[in-house]
């Protein structure tokens, strides 16, 4: 419809940013009829749609408007698919969980440099991971094991049929028709890849020189400008995957009795397709060595403005996905010519894996096992460098500072368990998966993926368990909560005399409602317990993959041999998790309330650039940030307006990202309001180089300006207000819990805030306690939602215009 919109940009904007449940901007600012005012459908800006000027709002002094960023991360029920990716996204979270090292401190930066190569071939190793997978049922099952001369699998499978056609008689070109299979899975996640950096990591970003040393990372322009980064380590991946499907293409026809040495005397034809056939494996290995060394090689992200950023130029390395490529299909055309295929032998009947495939498996785990280590022992010796020199330096993070191997050992344990599923699954579909050729139906399985499969019933059990413990602590708060939390924050409804004595049937009353709130508080610390829960999670499944490692260097077969059950359970429960993570990524995204509670995991994950896995799924700040840091500057220095960024959930995280990237002429122009904040309940534990106590105190002195003033007495001046609630599961304190026995003091005189007007963190007391005048019902427990429509809300409003007007 036709109607006003305010366009102004001076005086007050108060902009809101929304959280992990994707709020409409209907919803966000209250009002049936929003308009783009900046933008588009994916990140926008909305302001108000009125009739007239005249019933209009938002006018010349202040406005609201609306930044929507759901686009980024919400859409389709296909991008649940992303979920499959997980082993990508955990790999590339680890490397924001390292400890950050400044440009003073010697030693341990480069022991960070170390670890963050180490990192990059990790995520490389994952990456070969799902690609040997695929080989694997394709070419492996498929191609070479499927077909013999007196049986094949496509009497039991007709879809595979057309492997027994005349002109497929040989085993290369069986082999050929099947790459294609494993070809197309490397560049279906080559384009998802470039089409999400095309849309989030090219997006500009605003050019500002620095105005002193970053202390954190997120103070630094350079970590929101990594299109260069992420296309390099894009074009290594990719030409990675191609030349291992071109290296498994060649491999039946290297080595012994095979290639060069196996021609026949006189045979100028076979010599020279099996001289093409060593001299295209010799390529494939090259350019897989390359990917290697590109992925070590160091690619800082540049400064915005200061030149080496993403112009649209393609260096030489963009160039080695095409080049591995062309070597995989020059393969294939060379493994379909008679004269190579006549030295392959295929002895009788008998199935046996495609040569080289299963070493290179066990190459792999035992790299990834190494890297792992690595990175361990690197944080260690960091750790225990750091007490040593400073102990009281650094708060002790989430578990014990080994997040990042923690995550590591996540991502390789779900990347096995992903292969040997699907490996185990294939082969159940064919015949029946075997180390070795023991039956007429058998499909030769490298034993590491029986391991990988039984794996994931230990690993189950501790799930369940660890389940059950972790809803026990819940439950068992209730009554501390109730005594210590509760009692205090309602210091009028008499709790403590009904606690006193519980039989009198005129307390019922306050001690059910008392006992609802205690349980709607306790279920609250879910996230907390969680943490801990998490913590012995990854010790439990550590222990779990050494007693497996250890097991398969004594007796490789043990598994297949005595615990066949275990090998078929966990290919069931692994084909489940899978077909379940699908389910979870499709609710997230159609059910708003779903994805509240699920939604909020895997935007913690998702918020992170693309800095070691750039086939993970994007980053939706590398577009949030930017946009965000262009508007503020806009209303703020260009219109010489103010901006009141009120952000709620996920969005407080981005609104403290782009506080620190602000100049100080632009950060003093905007006060900053959270609720239902993560940012210290979540992110400063498992992220504490980014955003740890000491990078949220910054982020407060940024908004007064230089000099920056990080004492307690300076955060009575700092424009920026945090609420939260004890009923909130996600949000908390940022800079200092606010107990329920403040109530009483300098609040303005409100009751049902802890904390004063001088502190940064307000606590809400969430739900009221008594019924309204009138009505029959107990308010309700509002938990992360409705903050914008508690009084605390508006009185914070109030407060932040004040101290920004000062």
């Amino acid at each position: 419809m036709a109607g006003y919109v305010n366009r102004d940009c001076g005086g007050w904007t108060e902009l809101r940013v929304h959280g992990v449940s994707g709020t409409p901007p209907e919803r966000m600012l209250a009002h049936p009829h929003v308009t783009r005012v900046a933008g588009d459908a994916e990140a926008g800006f909305y302001r108000r749609q009125w009739e007239a000027k005249q019933t209009s709002v938002d006018t010349a002094d202040e406005r609201l408007e609306a930044y929507s960023w759901g686009g980024l991360t919400a859409g389709s029920g296909q991008r649940a698919l992303w979920l499959l990716l997980t082993p990508f996204l955990l790999v590339n979270v680890a490397f924001f969980a390292l400890p950050h090292v400044g440009v003073d401190d010697g030693g341990r930066g480069a022991r960070r440099r170390w670890a963050e190569v180490l990192l990059r071939l990790f995520a490389l190793s994952i990456t070969l991971t799902l690609v040997m997978a695929v080989v694997l049922v394709s070419m492996d099952f498929f191609g070479w094991q499927c077909v013999r001369p007196a049986r094949d699998c496509t009497d039991r499978v007709p879809w595979l049929s057309f492997l027994t056609w005349p002109w497929l008689d040989l085993p290369g070109r069986r082999i050929g028709v099947t790459a294609v299979l494993p070809l197309a899975v490397v560049g279906l996640l080559w384009w998802l890849a470039n089409k999400t950096w095309r849309e989030l990591e090219t997006a500009t970003v605003p050019h500002a020189p620095p105005e002193e040393r970053d202390r954190t990372p997120l103070e630094d322009r350079r970590m929101w400008n990594g299109a260069s980064q992420v296309r390099q380590l894009r074009s290594a991946h990719v030409a990675a995957g191609f030349a291992l499907v071109g290296a498994f293409l060649l491999a039946p026809f290297a080595g012994q009795d095979r290639g060069l040495r196996a021609v026949r005397p006189g045979a100028t034809l076979e010599f020279a397709w099996a001289g093409a056939a060593v001299v295209l494996l010799g390529l494939a290995l090259v350019l897989l060595g390359l990917a290697v060394v590109l992925v070590c090689l160091r690619n800082d992200r540049p400064r915005p403005g200061a030149g080496g950023e993403h112009d649209g130029r393609r260096d030489l390395y963009t160039h080695l996905p095409w080049l591995a490529l062309v070597v995989s299909v020059l393969a294939a055309v060379v493994v379909w010519q008679p004269g190579v295929n006549a030295p392959v032998r295929v002895t009788g009947n008998a199935r046996t894996q495609l040569p080289w495939l299963a070493g290179a498996v066990e190459v792999l785990a035992a790299a990834q096992v190494v890297l792992l280590l690595a990175v361990l022992v690197l944080l260690l010796v960091r750790r225990a460098w750091t007490r040593r020199a400073s102990p009281e330096a650094e708060q002790s993070p989430a578990w014990s500072g080994l997040a990042t191997p923690a995550l590591m050992m996540f991502a390789v344990v779900l990347a096995g368990a992903f292969a040997a599923g699907l490996a185990l699954a294939v082969a159940h579909v064919l015949g029946k998966p075997a180390p070795t050729d023991r039956s007429a139906d058998a499909f030769v399985v490298p034993l590491v993926y029986f391991w990988g499969a039984a794996m994931a019933v230990p690993v189950t059990a501790t799930v369940l368990l660890l389940a059950g413990v972790m809803v026990w602590l819940v439950r068992r708060t209730a009554d501390t909560m109730l005594r210590d939390q509760v009692v205090p924050a309602y210091p009028t409804e008499k709790i403590a005399d009904a606690l006193r004595t519980p039989d009198d049937p005129q307390h019922a009353e306050t001690l059910r409602r008392a006992r609802h709130i205690a349980a709607a508080w306790s279920r609250a610390t879910a996230s907390d317990v969680g943490e801990r829960v998490s913590g012995g999670f990854a010790v439990l499944v550590a222990a779990l993959t050494a007693a497996g490692v250890v097991g398969y260097l004594v007796d490789r077969s043990w598994v297949y041999t005595h615990a066949r059950w275990a090998v078929n359970i966990g290919d069931l429960l692994v084909g489940g998790f899978a077909a379940g993570l699908l389910y979870v990524g499709r609710q997230a995204y159609r059910n708003p309330r779903f994805r509240r509670t699920v939604g909020v995991l895997w935007d913690v994950g998702t918020f992170w650039p693309r800095a070691t896995h750039p086939l993970a799924p994007p980053c939706y700040a590398e577009r949030a940030v930017p946009d965000l840091t262009r508007r503020i500057r806009y209303l703020g220095c260009s219109c010489g307006g103010r901006v009141l960024l009120s952000c709620h959930s996920q969005g407080t995280v981005i609104g403290a990202a782009v506080v620190m990237q602000l100049t100080y002429a632009e950060s003093a122009r905007v006060a900053l309001l959270t609720y239902g904040s993560p940012l210290r309940r979540i992110y400063a534990r498992f992220f504490p180089a980014y955003l740890g106590p000491a990078a949220l105190s910054r982020t407060g002195a940024f908004l007064v300006g230089a000099p920056l003033d990080l004492t307690d007495s300076a955060r009575a001046r700092w424009p920026w207000r945090n609420l939260y609630r004890p009923s909130d599961p996600i949000g908390g304190w940022i800079l200092r819990d606010v107990t329920a026995v403040d109530t009483g003091g300098d609040q303005g005189a409100t009751a049902g805030i802890a904390g004063t007007t001088r502190e940064v963190d307000r606590r809400i007391i969430d739900p009221e306690f008594a019924r309204p005048v009138g009505d029959n019902s107990y308010p309700a427990t509002l938990g992360h939602s409705g903050y914008a429509d508690d009084r605390a809300y508006g009185e914070c409003l109030e407060l932040l215009r004040e101290l920004r007007q000062r």
